[in-house]
């Protein structure tokens, strides 16, 4: 085990999502001679490749779209501390989520994927929080920056943004626990959608 730079232990990824993951570090060891670490830095490599494969043949769009998914939620997950969620071994990837130990949220990063490749929204919400931050987040989220359709639908852009609702959300945590004198909560295996 690691930890992240927030302090949290990270444990290893399922097999799956890691083997999914590889998938793209060899994409871009192969195109541009780059070893991918899962850190943010590499995001602009993973983003050409997305320009470079909107236009592939269905299959091999959706499956380097859930590979690019799969290496942005790992890379999320390493980064804040966060555990992998996968319903069932076999369930669909799109379903998979990573939820964070700081804070009530969990993202679905493989559906994230899908939707920066086709630049259209998933059915299913892709940012999932307690909704009782909900309000919260929209109010701090109000005063961001708005960011043009590129870098919405860049992984690097996406990043940024989920940097910033992580932030949001764990001070949010912090001060709740610094007001109640208890220690900030974990969250991590709670599904965010069920607290309340």
């Amino acid at each position: 085990m690691s930890e992240s730079p927030w302090g949290l232990s990270i444990t290893p990824p399922p097999v799956e999502a890691a083997e999914l993951a590889a998938m793209v570090v060899d994409a871009v060891r192969h195109r541009f001679g780059v070893e991918m670490d899962l850190t943010s830095d590499t995001l602009p490599f993973l983003d050409q490749l997305a320009i470079e494969h909107r236009k592939a043949p269905g299959g091999v769009k959706q499956l380097f779209a859930s590979a690019a998914g799969a290496y942005l939620g790992e890379t999320l997950r390493r980064t804040f501390g966060g555990i992998w969620h996968l319903p069932d071994p076999k369930s669909d990837p799109i379903d998979w989520t990573v939820r964070f130990l700081s804070c009530p949220m969990a993202i679905r990063p493989i559906a994230l994927g899908h939707e920066i490749f086709s630049h259209k929204a998933p059915e299913e919400p892709i940012l999932i929080v307690a909704p009782k931050s909900v309000d919260a987040l929209e109010n701090a989220l109000s005063s961001a920056s708005p960011v043009g359709e590129e870098e919405y639908y860049s992984f690097s852009g996406r990043f940024d943004a989920l940097h910033l609702v992580v932030d949001v959300l764990s001070e949010i945590e912090r001060m709740a626990a610094r007001q109640a004198k208890r220690p900030p909560k974990l969250y991590g295996p709670d599904d965010p959608a069920d607290l309340i």
